[in-house]
């Protein structure tokens, strides 16, 4: 005969080796105890809890006839006749048999009694998968049976069950095992066959169970047959296709460092060594979570389960990042771990998530915003009257974005201090050193105006230029398209040198309008993240002082390109599924 799974060999056979569902068990054995059983039982609870296991326990207990403190005592008859199998006990699995023809032929059985123990027990396992025409044949028969009859359901789905069953059964919700419970259940089968497992080799099992020991006991099984009775924690991670914490934490501090040709190399020696990139970004998003724990909560050891020696690690790591640099990685690499499996280059997919979750600059969200500042902070910088809201922005100037070291008292900031943000890719080459950040021209000292660079005297020379040529333009009515664009430009001038990434995304504006005191600006059907964009209130405050500088009473409008008839009609229908290109 070949040999049995582990799981198998080694099920519970009574309820003290049921692990960490005391809750239940006592219940249980004092029914038995008393001989004050319910007619039915509803088991509910997640996969490799013991469900199926506590069901067989108590029909074999309900039949004992001299029961040991509300266990069956495995000696007496009714117990060798139910190890060996018998009709009074019948196990069905609902996934296969859910139709209504399959209870009415259930009822029918009960109706008969039992051949040679006290009681007949039906255990219908996975019980939600029954149609509605068979849950509604079974309700009768559930509330009233026969007296020697006794209804034990089981289901990891509790929610789809009518609540006309519920309401018939007596309820256990089974709890998920804690990784301690099934590194010491491990442990005991292990010595049972003769194995060996190292300690952080079980951990890594346990981790992996997510609370099931049947799943733990098929891993120390594959575990077995892949290196024999002595195993290592590298023969796990080699079986299971994980990487080592070491790995965790290295990407993980490239990531909050925004090192993403260190995040490249890291999946390349993944990828060589042959992990499942699946199962790798599932670790990373749980070690994601760790570091969340730790920087929300402190030492919480208990809560993930960890060593001492792991959560000094993950306190340490912690500590150099915040929550929102944490909180938007996460974000990340959980949508693309649902895509992971459909994606035909799941490679690509994971590196281009990792250089995006290195690189908030490059997105324009709310989101990307906070992880940029949050960056900013961690590097010493200060920043503050920061407002992110989506109201239409007002005509009263706007409130410049101050930073200040955070290890300084003086309102003065250093040319040290000053840290400008990375342009865009696409920005000219002109741009790539004024700063992306406003910074109040005030708080710099004599001595940094001097050594301003080259790109910021030019910008201030163009700004000199616009103001010269603003008077002439005030005194005559605006009426062409041709006056308008060249306000546009004048406005364009002075918001480069108030903040150069509002100007590079208000520079899309492809056509411009003048009507009502109102200066309309389009923007290309390809460009509206960047309209979207200036009408944030904290940009369109800039964009709308420059206005006011050269016309005070007029207001700017941004929108997106009107579409002809057939476009119009096409976005009607299909909304934002469909996407117009040049």
């Amino acid at each position: 005969m070949s040999k049995r799974a582990l799981y198998r060999e080694y099920r519970p056979r009574d309820f003290s080796e049921v692990i960490g569902q005391d809750h239940v068990t006592t219940i249980l054995k004092n029914q038995v105890r008393e001989q004050n059983f319910s007619h039915a039982y509803l088991f509910c609870g997640s996969r490799g809890t013991g469900k199926t296991s506590s069901a067989k326990i108590l029909a074999r207990a309900v039949n004992c006839l001299s029961p040991h403190d509300g266990e069956p005592c495995g000696e007496c008859e009714a117990c060798r006749i139910a190890k060996e199998g018998t009709a009074d006990i019948i196990e069905i699995d609902a996934a296969s048999n859910n139709g209504v023809d399959n209870v009415r032929e259930l009822i029918d059985q009960a109706q008969f009694a039992p051949l040679q123990l006290r009681y007949r027990v039906f255990i219908i396992d996975e019980v939600h998968m029954l149609s509605t025409a068979a849950f509604n044949a079974l309700l009768k028969t559930l509330e009233e049976p026969p007296a020697h009859v006794l209804f034990i359901l089981a289901t990891t789905e509790p929610q789809k069950l009518p609540a006309t069953i519920i309401s018939r059964c007596q309820r256990f919700d089974f709890h998920r095992l804690t990784i301690a419970h099934i590194i010491a259940r491990l442990q005991t089968v292990l010595k049972s066959v003769g194995a060996t497992m190292e300690p952080e080799g079980l951990r890594l099992i346990a981790r992996a169970a997510d609370g099931g020991m049947r799943d733990a006991l098929s891993l120390a099984d594959q575990c077995l047959s892949f290196c024999g009775s002595n195993v290592t924690k590298q023969d796990v991670l080699d079986t299971l296709g994980s990487v080592g914490q070491e790995t965790l934490f290295a990407l993980s501090g490239a990531i909050f460092a925004g090192d993403a040709a260190k995040c490249m190399e890291i999946v390349n020696e993944i990828v060589r060594n042959g992990r499942d990139l699946s199962v790798f970004t599932n670790d990373l998003n749980a070690h994601l979570r760790s570091l969340l724990l730790a920087k929300t909560c402190g030492d919480c050891t208990d809560l993930l389960d960890v060593t001492d020696d792991q959560m000094a690690q993950l306190l340490k790591q912690a500590k150099g990042a915040s929550e929102t640099q944490i909180l938007y990685a996460m974000e990340k690499l959980l949508s693309a771990q649902s895509n992971l499996r459909y994606f035909p280059a799941p490679r690509i997919l994971l590196e281009s998530t990792l250089v995006r979750a290195c690189r908030p600059v490059d997105e324009h969200s709310v989101e990307a915003l906070e992880a940029r500042i949050a960056q900013l902070e961690q590097n010493g910088v200060k920043v503050s009257n920061v407002s992110i809201n989506t109201e239409p922005p007002s005509k009263s100037a706007a409130e410049p974005v101050h930073f200040s070291s955070a290890s300084s008292n003086s309102s003065s900031v250093s040319e040290d201090d000053y840290i400008p943000e990375p342009p865009p890719e696409d920005v000219p080459p002109w741009e790539e050193e004024a700063p992306t950040q406003n910074v109040s021209r005030e708080t710099f000292s004599a001595t940094a105006k001097e050594k301003l660079p080259q790109t910021e005297k030019k910008a201030e020379s163009d700004h000199a230029k616009a103001e010269n040529t603003s008077e002439s333009i005030k005194s005559a009515p605006i009426k062409t398209t041709g006056e308008a664009d060249t306000i546009w430009q004048q406005v364009l001038n002075k918001i480069k040198v108030k903040n150069p990434m509002v100007y590079y995304l208000a520079r899309e504006g492809s056509g411009v309008a003048w009507q009502d005191n109102t200066l309309i600006v389009e923007f290309p059907t390809n460009a509206e993240t960047k309209m979207n964009m200036c009408n944030a209130s904290i940009n369109m405050n800039v964009i709308a002082s420059c206005l006011h500088e050269i016309y005070p009473e007029a207001t700017v409008l941004f929108r997106a390109e009107r579409l002809n008839e057939s476009e119009q009609k096409l976005k009607e229908l299909f909304g934002n599924v469909l996407k117009i290109e040049e």
